[in-house]
């Protein structure tokens, strides 16, 4: 579920919510072009998170692949607690 992007005026540093017209409802200035570029970066950071993702994913299919059940559940989820750990703290 994609997450809303907090975008701020690079003139005035306020939250931009609405973009009426391309300019800043707090102080006028033009941030069509912002707003695009910082789309994009975010854009970019989801493509890397995810093929990131998958690669890790099928690293730990292939390790894990000759584990026992119980072996494979602990791992996984030791994984899986780090990878929320991590992104919890790359986000927030």
């Amino acid at each position: 579920m994609p997450l809303r992007t907090k975008i701020e005026c690079p003139r005035c540093e306020a939250d931009v919510v609405v973009k009426r017209g391309g300019v800043c409802p707090k102080c006028g200035a033009s941030i069509t072009e912002h707003v695009a570029r910082v789309r994009a970066r975010e854009r970019r950071i989801e493509q890397v998170v995810a093929v990131i993702g998958t690669v890790l994913v099928v690293g730990l299919v292939v390790v894990t692949s000759g584990a026992t059940l119980l072996e494979g559940i602990a791992v996984y989820a030791i994984v899986g607690a780090a990878v929320f750990y991590l992104a919890r703290r790359t986000f927030v």
